[in-house]
């Protein structure tokens, strides 16, 4: 028996084996990811804090020491100039005074993000205007004047040394303004560059711990179920069909197994109705041809023996009697042959195969006849007849040819069956004796009848024109007869059809 799987027998159905693998590439991924994004933005950093320290902190820097060396210049050639009158000693004086302004428009644009620094740059600048006018300025102009006393030497040197003190005080304070924000720009730089290099590191450490986790998992999750259900594969495959699929894995791998247990239980139960089915087609052989060899050889034959008997008794009316009774004892065996074969096959007459069969049949007749009748088939027989119909069919051409044996004898004789949109029409007449205008139909007309009522058909029997007889079944086509019945009610054939 094949076997039956229950929903509650399949396992729970965990994460996919995709899943586990997008899982594991996005760990990665998303490592590699915050790593180069955190390594991109220290990095960031790290050169505006350069660009910060290159353009303007470093530059701010040296033109800091430019504006002292510049003030300090000033201040000794004053003072030089002061004490000896020579004129070289203002050389200082003079280009320090172009130092100075240089250096201080190139501070004031530099220092203009940073008002701090801008402030202190601007208590320098006012300083040194305070000294030159006050002492700088008077002195050489004094002293160009002529000679000065001690008293005015004394007092301008006093005056000068408490001006340029406070000058000296506010240059450090812009240096030291200066040369901390540098400080802090190189320290921030070593910060981002060890932040980067940390998250770098870091990142690195976490990816190799992932990747030498991912080894054993994936060789559990992934590589060991696949080897598992390749194994169950290949053995269900090499004809191992009642041994089940175990179902273990991630959730499209079971499913596959799944697909695989299916693919096994459906071959065990092919094969099962495979073997019912060869068992069934012997058997069907089997009885196909013994039937085909009953109707063949049999029943072919005992038709053409009642057939002759019915013949002789027409030439010896003497003995008719006593041959009439075999014939009928042959039709009575050729009845249990034909029960006997319907048993044994679904169908003895099909549609398909009326064409030939009617051939059959008339070829049989012609030892009984003396002569082989004519036979002609037009239309859609295979399309138009249904298999009972086609039995009937023939049942009324085998009686007809009969009748022919027994009373007509006939020279020559016709079947024609016509199939068109009106019904089908079986036409069997002879050149025989005909028949009376009075004579009450026989048992085997009276069948025919019959047969034809069920249809919805009939059935004349009519003097042949030129001499003979003329034997028309009619009847409507199948679906016709269904119109009929339809408007029949439930009375089928129609009442008086």
């Amino acid at each position: 028996m094949v076997e039956e799987r229950v929903a509650e027998g399949r396992p729970r159905r965990g994460p996919t084996m995709r899943a586990t693998v997008w899982c594991l590439v996005t760990v990665l991924v998303g490592l590699v990811a915050v790593s180069a994004l955190a390594t991109g933005l220290a990095r960031l950093r790290v050169a505006d804090e350069v660009r910060e320290l290159a353009d303007r902190l470093l530059p701010a820097q040296q033109a800091t020491t430019a504006l002292v060396v510049a003030l300090v210049d000033q201040e000794t050639g004053q003072r030089g100039y002061s004490l000896t009158g020579d004129p070289t000693f203002l050389e200082p004086y003079v280009t320090g005074r172009a130092g100075e302004a240089e250096a201080t428009t190139a501070l004031a644009g530099m220092l203009r993000a940073d008002p701090v620094a801008g402030a202190e740059l601007r208590a320098v600048t006012a300083g040194a205007a305070q000294w030159r006018a006050e002492v700088a300025e008077p002195t050489i102009a004094a002293r160009r004047a002529g000679a000065v006393t001690a008293a005015q030497a004394e007092v301008s040197e006093r005056r000068g040394k408490e001006l340029f003190d406070v000058l000296r005080q506010r240059l450090r304070a812009l240096e030291q303004r200066t040369a901390s924000e540098a400080q802090d720009a190189i320290a921030a730089t070593f910060s981002a560059q060890a932040t980067a290099n940390v998250v770098a590191v870091t990142a690195t450490v976490l990816a190799v711990g992932v990747a030498v986790v991912s080894v054993p998992l994936v060789r559990r999750r992934l590589i060991r179920p696949l080897a598992d259900l390749e194994a169950q594969a290949e053995r269900t495959a090499a004809g191992a069909y009642t041994t089940p699929i175990a179902l273990i894995g991630p959730g499209d791998v079971t499913t596959i197994g799944d697909a695989v247990e299916t693919m096994r239980t459906s071959l065990l139960r092919h094969g099962a109705e495979l073997t019912d089915a060869r068992l069934e087609l012997a058997l069907r052989d089997a009885r196909d041809r013994l039937s085909a060899e009953v109707h063949d050889n049999s029943i072919q034959r005992l038709f053409a023996l009642g057939l002759t008997l019915q013949g002789v008794a027409r030439d010896h009316p003497a003995a008719q009697d006593d041959l009439d009774s075999l014939a009928d004892e042959i039709d009575d065996i050729v009845g249990e042959l034909r029960e006997l074969i319907a048993n044994l096959v679904r169908t003895e007459v099909s549609a398909a195969t009326l064409r030939e069969q009617m051939f059959d049949v008339v070829r049989d007749s012609g030892r009984a006849l003396g002569i082989t009748p004519a036979l002609e088939v037009r239309g859609p027989v295979d399309d138009a007849l249904t298999d009972d119909l086609a039995r009937e069919l023939l049942a009324v051409l085998r009686e007809c040819l009969v009748n022919i044996a027994r009373h007509a004898s006939a020279p020559s004789a016709a079947v024609r069956l016509v199939v068109d949109a009106e019904g089908v029409t079986l036409r069997v007449e002879d050149e025989g004796v005909g028949v009376p205008r009075d004579i009450e139909h026989g048992e085997g007309l009276t069948v025919a009848a019959a047969r034809a009522e069920r249809f919805g058909g009939t059935l004349s029997v009519a003097p042949r024109p030129g001499g003979g007889t003329l034997v028309s079944w009619w009847v409507p086509r199948p679906q016709e007869v269904g119109e009929r019945a339809g408007r029949c009610g439930s009375t089928w054939p129609c009442p008086g059809a």
